[in-house]
């Protein structure tokens, strides 16, 4: 079976959904990201691949110096 992989990544003060090396977004949080992500991830499976989702937070205190 072919595998998908899906990441949630906080990159220049945003939230992206990665995917085979590209990025697409941004969203303003985690959580819609994740939904995001998740609903691809879902689509995926439907379509016959194995699909897995990597969420990458940031270090504690990153995102608030990200975004000054």
């Amino acid at each position: 079976m072919a595998q998908v992989n899906y990441t949630v990544d906080f990159m220049d003060g945003v939230w992206k959904v990665g995917l085979n090396g590209k990025h697409f977004g941004p969203y303003s949080t985690l959580d819609a990201a994740v939904t995001a992500a998740s609903n691809a991830a879902h689509k995926a499976e439907a379509q016959g691949y194995e699909a897995m989702l990597t969420i990458n937070t940031p270090a504690a205190g990153a995102e608030a110096r990200d975004a000054a």
